[in-house]
């Protein structure tokens, strides 16, 4: 993880503190560990936000990679068996 990916995800899991402890804070986080140790500290309420923002993340990423894939082609042969298997009659309705 670099050192801009952790500091994104330290900032969203300290949220609550004050600006100048933040800025404290995140330079002094670098490792998973300090991570895991601030979001197990948030308070329920904060912890949801955290969750919810991790997830709107996670998603983002899974997406621009999948988009990657397709435009680099790594994708065509599962895309042409799937069509393969249609016209085959290998398939069904959902």
């Amino acid at each position: 993880m670099t050192f801009q990916a952790a500091c994104l995800i330290g900032a969203a899991a300290i949220s609550a503190l004050t600006a100048e402890t933040q800025l404290c804070y995140i330079h002094g986080m670098t490792t998973i560990e300090d991570l895991e140790k601030a979001v197990a500290e948030l308070p329920p309420d904060q912890l949801q936000q955290f969750r919810a923002w991790f997830a709107e993340f996670e998603a983002a990423r899974f997406d621009q990679e999948i988009e990657r894939d397709a435009k680099a082609g790594r994708l065509d042969r599962l895309a042409e068996q799937a069509l393969a298997d249609y016209r085959a009659g290998r398939a069904r309705e959902l």
